[in-house]
């Protein structure tokens, strides 16, 4: 077992995988985070990937794997934030972002609150305890992302009446897409 802190192991697992130009200080910012997000589940229920290599790759791999969507965005929400995946990774590695974590659950939404002050995000990345449709109602962004917070047909449908709150939605899905799509049919 190794004797190096957790966030340096998530770093030593992040350091193949991030893109090119990512600074020593955005890398060491990601494994801090899953240092801290790792803490905080110790309390709360926030993911069940807790190794830091499931860390690395199924969370901060995962959430950066949108970079290339992002390019001409400043600005982007994370519905249904969790433990702040995708949006905090984005954040870390796209100092020019800003981003606001939408998260309903007000335990949840207080844990990612300490997250950003740890990190030093609190001047860019901003935690909304509201459910986000109802947020999206009220303010704009320019990206609107989901990880992990439904089935597809569900989130079109629950942010239909507020679609011109953003420009693009970017949902994140896993094995089951391609029968989330046959629903939309």
């Amino acid at each position: 077992m190794s004797t190096a802190p957790f966030a340096d192991e998530v770093a030593a697992e992040l350091r193949p995988h991030l893109p090119p130009g990512t600074s020593p200080a955005a890398a060491a910012g990601l494994g801090r985070f899953c240092e801290l997000l790792r803490s905080a589940n110790e309390h709360l229920n926030l993911t069940r990937i807790t190794d830091a290599r499931g860390m690395a790759l199924l969370h901060v791999v995962d959430a950066l794997t949108v970079l290339p969507l992002l390019r001409d965005a400043h600005t982007l929400a994370d519905l249904g934030s969790g433990g702040g995946v995708p949006g905090l990774p984005l954040a870390l590695v796209r100092p020019d972002l800003r981003v606001t974590l939408l998260e309903s659950r007000g335990r949840k939404a207080a844990a990612l609150g300490g997250i950003v002050r740890e990190l030093g995000l609190a001047g860019r990345v901003a935690v909304a305890p509201v459910r986000g449709e109802a947020w999206l109602a009220e303010n704009k962004m320019e990206v609107v992302v989901a990880r992990a917070v439904g089935r597809a047909p569900a989130v079109l449908e629950l942010l239909s009446p507020v679609r011109k709150g953003f420009r693009r939605l970017i949902l994140m899905k896993g094995p089951t897409v391609d029968a989330e799509l046959a629903e939309l049919n």
